[in-house]
């Protein structure tokens, strides 16, 4: 099964992506002037519902995030995510909301992929701005990068995106499977077929 797998990549993600590493690869980037100051407005398309309560993310993180798992999960998820089928964002919300320690690195994370430019990241804009091929490129830049922190950042982000997709119950139309054996829509007698 893909969760243990992912959830196992993201703690080792998060261990590379320590609060010092964190604080000094944002130092480097704010004394260069690559951050930038405000947050301005999140596109519309990976905002959270107004109804929304968010526990860990921000409206920007919830949206860097939808972004990430929008182009991790491939074109039938990514419908999925787009139509709010499955809520990436909120999912993965809630589970950082269950997991503490791995919150705040995958938090500042994402700030990073969201405001880092170039020569940081391999963008000018934020990553919520830019359209699907250029977040391709970027997160290709972060899967092969050499620096520590930057390579950590894509496989965190990847089994986050992965665990929330396929822990959500509208993603079994993609995989075939049935759900959870033992209740009302799979009878335990629906394992034992063929045994």
């Amino acid at each position: 099964m893909i969760l243990p797998s992912a959830a196992a990549d993201l703690s080792r993600a998060a261990a590379t992506l320590d609060r010092r590493a964190f604080l000094r690869l944002a130092a480097v980037a704010t004394a260069a002037g690559l951050l930038p100051s405000g947050c301005g407005n999140v596109p519309a398309a990976l905002a959270p519902s107004p109804d929304r309560e968010l526990a860990v993310l921000s409206p920007r993180a919830y949206a860097t995030f939808t972004a990430v798992a929008l182009r991790v999960v491939g074109p039938a998820g990514a419908e999925l995510i787009a139509t709010r089928a499955i809520d990436a964002g909120a999912a993965a919300d809630a589970w950082l909301a269950r997991t503490p320690a791995l919150a705040t690195p995958i938090t500042q994370g994402l700030a990073v992929l969201e405001f880092g430019v170039w020569p940081l990241l391999s963008k000018a804009r934020t990553f919520t701005a830019l359209d699907g091929d250029a977040r391709d490129r970027v997160l290709d830049d972060l899967m092969r990068s050499r620096l520590d922190i930057k390579a950590a950042l894509f496989p965190g982000l990847r089994a986050l995106s992965l665990l929330t997709f396929y822990s959500s119950p509208a993603s079994r139309m993609l995989t075939g499977y049935p759900g959870p054996f033992g209740n009302e829509r799979v009878p335990i007698t629906a394992g034992m077929v063929g045994t």
